[in-house]
């Protein structure tokens, strides 16, 4: 196999046809894209979740040792945002200033004020647009004014923002249930206010993923060389797929998390996001896709909020295997039902047992664990007994287990001994002094 950009030896063999000029055509990908990690701000909005200061700023110097080049933050947290910022790191801190300040032009300015004394390199003011959000305007603003009248207000802030020389950011929530006209006028009109960044945000999903596509195009037609973010999540488990067709529209600021936490089902992995841009689209963002796995494991545990086994990319079985096929394979066979390598993010893969395992998985995990090659007689005993195991116990035997079965059938198939009843974890222990 020769290199390409579907391919790089020992890391990933993807589809020739994600390069196709023929499929790519009809995008409108940017020439440069970068990722933004919301873990400090989207990934504490998680039931049971509260972090201090120090945790804050370890999480801060772990994910720019990653490259990620920007993180969010939240303005009610400003202490935060100046320590993070103290410690000089080569990243941007954005401030989300959400709608209770943001729509209210006096709290605003004192927002703004605020995030800029302690270092906020990007203010993203969050701006309710659509039929349903707009009554935030009033429950949250406190406000009663016409939707032109709002549009003002927000345009005020930006301006406000420009001449204290912040770098604003804005943010337009639940953009795909608005008039894609209005939409459009509103976000022509915080440009011109002096907006450098428009954010999209879609609140809670509530399209396919062609809408981002087809909106992300109308924006960028509208706004031009200004950045275009796009901000989504979970609900319908299409997060990732919608920040990807918003990309192929010309988004170049794509977000997520750690783990895709956040609200409700969270919001993209960062860690899978950040490969599919390089290993799918091509794209060299100078990002360790190899410390994502370490970052996955301290952000669990200081979160308390254990990966999930089948997380793509760092969960504990992402790259595992279990049916037989996969192991009757040669020994130089690394693609056939793999797409891309443990590796690239810092995971292993594993061998996992089931109902369909055969004695080939157990030979394999076996040599994985340093036991010996099993021979096929010795693998079946074992295979027996795992499978007996696991209808006892529903879940993954561990490896102590594991190393006694291939222990106790070694030694049995050595001494010829097919009687597979003393193998059993409990008549071993029970006839151990026999």
């Amino acid at each position: 196999m020769t290199q390409s950009m579907g391919y790089r030896e020992g890391m990933w063999a993807v589809s020739p046809y994600n390069f196709d000029s023929s499929i790519r055509d009809s995008m409108n990908l940017p020439a440069k894209v970068q990722l933004m990690d919301m873990t400090l701000r989207e990934g504490r909005q998680v039931d049971g979740v509260s972090i201090g200061l120090d945790e804050v700023i370890e999480f801060a110097r772990r994910i720019a040792a990653v490259g990620i080049p920007i993180i969010e933050m939240h303005h009610d947290d400003p202490e935060e945002i100046r320590q993070v910022k103290k410690l000089g790191l080569d990243l941007r801190v954005q401030a989300l200033v959400h709608p209770t300040a943001a729509l209210n032009p006096e709290l605003c300015r004192q927002e703004i004020d605020l995030c800029l004394d302690v270092g906020a390199d990007i203010i993203c003011l969050a701006f309710a647009v659509s039929d349903y959000n707009f009554r935030l305007v009033e429950s949250m603003g406190g406000l009663k004014i016409s939707r032109e009248e709002a549009v003002d207000k927000a345009c005020e802030a930006v301006a406000y923002g420009k001449s204290k020389g912040a770098t604003i950011n804005v943010n337009t929530m639940d953009f795909t249930r608005l008039d894609l006209d209005w939409l459009l006028e509103i976000i022509g009109r915080l440009v011109d206010a002096g907006a450098d960044i428009v954010r999209i945000d879609d609140i809670c999903a509530p399209c396919i993923p062609a809408v981002y596509e087809h909106h992300a195009k109308a924006v960028k037609a509208k706004i031009g060389d200004v950045p275009l973010a796009v901000h989504s999540h979970d609900d319908f488990d299409l997060a990732t797929a919608a920040q990807l067709s918003a990309l192929q529209g010309g988004a170049e600021i794509l977000e997520g998390c750690i783990n895709g936490l956040g609200e409700r089902a969270g919001v993209p992995n960062i860690a899978v996001l950040a490969a599919i841009c390089e290993i799918f689209y091509g794209y060299d963002m100078g990002i360790r896709l190899d410390g994502f796995q370490e970052l996955s494991e301290f952000v669990a545990q200081v979160w308390n909020q254990p990966i999930p086994d089948h997380l793509p990319g760092n969960g504990r079985t992402a790259f595992s295997h279990a049916a037989e096929v996969h192991y009757v394979l040669p020994s130089d066979d690394q693609w056939s039902f793999n797409a891309w390598a443990p590796s690239v993010l810092g995971n292993t893969d594993k061998v996992a047992l089931c109902h369909y395992s055969g004695p080939m998985a157990i030979k394999r995990r076996a040599s994985d664990m340093s036991l010996g090659e099993l021979d096929t007689a010795t693998a079946n005993l074992v295979l027996e007994q795992v499978r007996k195991e696991l209808k006892l116990r529903k879940g993954p035997l561990t490896d102590k287990l594991f190393t006694e079965l291939v222990d106790v059938a070694a030694r049995a198939s050595a001494a010829g001994e097919t009687d597979t009843e003393r193998l059993e974890a409990w008549s071993r222990l029970l006839k151990s002094d026999s």
